[in-house]
């Protein structure tokens, strides 16, 4: 199956792209597809998937969740301030 990666903030700038297409088997995770993102880009090792959010199609998910074909997967870092 396909998936989209959309990388946000900083996460772009490590991996040099704003966007990419994973190739996973059917019963792939969200923890196959993060261990599959830090083998293409290895910048985002330090961050993935621990310090960040992971959103399927617009909604916060963790690692054991299941992906579907064409699924989006939006990866942020986590936001600090005050």
């Amino acid at each position: 199956m396909k998936i989209k990666i959309k990388f946000v903030s900083f996460l772009r700038e490590l991996s040099g792209v704003d966007k990419a297409e994973l190739c996973l088997p059917q019963d792939a995770t969200i923890k196959d597809a993060m261990e599959k993102v830090v083998y293409d880009f290895p910048k985002l090792k330090k961050w993935l998937p621990q310090h960040i959010w992971m959103f399927i199609n617009g909604n916060y998910v963790k690692s054991q969740t299941q992906l579907k074909d064409n699924d989006e997967i939006a990866l942020f870092p986590p936001v600090g301030g005050g």
